[in-house]
């Protein structure tokens, strides 16, 4: 009986929350900017407290994680493959048509 007076309160406290945080919207971007720069402690807590709620935002944050950590990983690692087959011709030409964009 204890168990089930547990669960409908927490379902009630995440119902009340849910309806005040931001939405899930709103909290993308601010898993986004999160990445970019740090947050303030009031964007901190509010994201927190959404992520404890949403399913949805969580899974969308773990899997921008392992995105952006796979990316680094392999970031370091396409420099050794380009300088091995790209001739120093080809990384003059490529150098000077980077520095002609900017």
């Amino acid at each position: 009986m204890g168990l089930k007076s547990y669960d409908k309160l927490k379902h009630s406290v995440r119902y009340w929350l849910l309806r005040r945080l931001p939405t899930c919207e709103t909290t993308v971007q601010t898993i986004s900017q999160s990445m970019e720069r740090p947050l303030s402690f009031v964007e901190r807590f509010k994201l927190k407290l959404h992520l404890w709620i949403c399913a949805w935002c969580q899974w969308y944050l773990e899997h921008l994680q392992l995105i952006r950590e796979t990316t680094r990983a392999k970031g370091e690692e396409v420099p050794d493959i380009l300088g091995a087959t790209l001739s120093e011709a080809a990384r003059i030409r490529i150098r000077r048509s980077l520095t002609n964009q900017d």
